[in-house]
């Protein structure tokens, strides 16, 4: 895997096709005045190198910010982003920056063309939360801007990255539930060979081994992307002939799931999260969630990102940040 390399310049460009500086600026400007042959060789150089035009500029006006900093996420409405989207506007204005904000829908696609759009627009850095799917190693070309990876750990990059230490909450959950005495645990997962769900999985696993137990691939369920096939899969676990005395899930969005069938069914169980949700509070049963402090979160991604935008060659850093727990009780009975 490759480190993040420093931007390509006009420099670049102008050696990789052999023309002047001058030349590659007025191709990029569309002027008339250079001859066909040149101006395709100046543009297959451009294509290979990934340069994009924001590049160009900061090259000639070295020093030169813009004061703005673009955020790529999944989606806006969870109450994981929503924070993140809140607790990084405020860092950006503190430091006279503007926050851009856009959606990619966990689309690997979608992901590279907003940053390459992000650079284009001379965002002085970009904070992503990765998506899945650069099967071909694309993410380590792509660095025209500073990076801070955010929440995950990317693939095929050795890259600036700040994310939680999903493995250590994940284990320290099952630890509590197995301490309670709880010993048929249900494992409700989204994507669990791609990070963070890789990590919480291996957690459970782990857990569960060292206690010298096997885990039922019966309490098992993955994949999930929305609320209701977590529904669907808890409610058959709860109607077994050994349904479980506990659910553990990895997300808000398949804990809204997991609290339903637990409704639906009237089942006296414990329930755990390694994130937190808003309507926590009415949850029927005993719920414990992961803690995350996004204040810490922002403060180390921005901290990296200024740090890269002073030195691009300083070697990346990966931080593992700790989580706490908050255990809530019903405001009911969820039998009475």
């Amino acid at each position: 895997m490759n480190s993040q390399p420093r931007p390509p310049t006009i420099k670049d460009v102008a050696t990789l096709a052999g023309v002047s500086m001058s030349t590659v600026s007025r191709v990029l400007n569309g002027s008339a005045a250079v001859q066909s042959e040149t101006a395709e060789r100046v543009r297959r150089a451009v294509t290979q190198l990934d340069f994009v035009l924001s590049a160009s500029a900061r090259s000639l006006r070295p020093g030169v910010r813009s004061m703005t900093w673009g955020l790529l996420v999944d989606a806006v409405e969870s109450h994981y982003f929503s924070t993140l989207i809140a607790e990084l506007d405020r860092a950006a204005q503190d430091h006279g920056s503007t926050l851009l904000v856009s959606v990619t829908q966990k689309e690997w696609a979608r992901e590279k063309h907003l940053i390459k759009e992000m650079s284009s627009r001379r965002v002085d850095g970009l904070f992503v939360v990765p998506a899945n799917g650069d099967v071909l190693g694309e993410r380590s070309r792509l660095a025209s801007v500073p990076i801070v990876y955010v929440d995950r750990i990317p693939s095929g990059v050795v890259a600036d990255v700040v994310t939680f230490d999903y493995y250590k909450a994940m284990a320290e959950l099952v630890e509590q539930l197995w301490a309670q005495g709880h010993r048929r645990m249900a494992f409700i997962g989204g994507e669990v060979d791609t990070d963070p769900g890789s990590r919480r999985y291996a957690a459970w696993n782990d857990i569960l081994r060292r206690h010298g137990s096997t885990p039922d691939p019966d309490l098992v369920s993955v994949g999930h992307l929305v609320a209701d096939t977590a529904t669907e899969a808890v409610v058959g676990m709860l109607r077994s002939d050994q349904p479980p005395t506990a659910v553990v899930t990895t997300t808000g969005l398949l804990l809204l799931g997991v609290l339903h069938a637990i409704a639906l069914e009237g089942a006296g169980i414990e329930a755990a999260c390694t994130e937190e949700i808003d309507s926590a509070f009415l949850s029927p049963v005993p719920l414990t969630l992961v803690a995350a402090d996004f204040k810490l979160l922002v403060s180390n991604a921005v901290e990296l990102l200024t740090a890269r935008v002073e030195n691009h060659n300083e070697p990346p850093t990966t931080r593992l940040l700790p989580t706490g727990r908050v255990r809530l009780e019903p405001l009911r009975s969820s039998t009475s």
